[in-house]
């Protein structure tokens, strides 16, 4: 499976995180335990806008149901 991205779509793991409101590090282990897709270019890891959303939209989902 090939998968096509360009650098728009990809935001930084601080960016993430301050979206998310989780830490960095948080986002690193999220990546490690594969409940968040990263991408590395260049050593440095990026996370995909769509992601982000996806995440976001689950948060509110969570929140509603409460």
């Amino acid at each position: 499976m090939e998968i096509r991205v360009t650098t728009s779509d990809l935001v930084s793991v601080a960016d993430a995180a301050t979206t998310l409101g989780r830490t960095k590090m948080t986002i690193y282990r999220w990546v490690d335990a594969g409940k968040i897709l990263g991408i590395k270019l260049g050593g440095i890891l990026f996370i995909p806008k769509s992601e982000v959303q996806r995440l976001t939209d689950e948060k509110l989902q969570n929140n509603q149901a409460a």
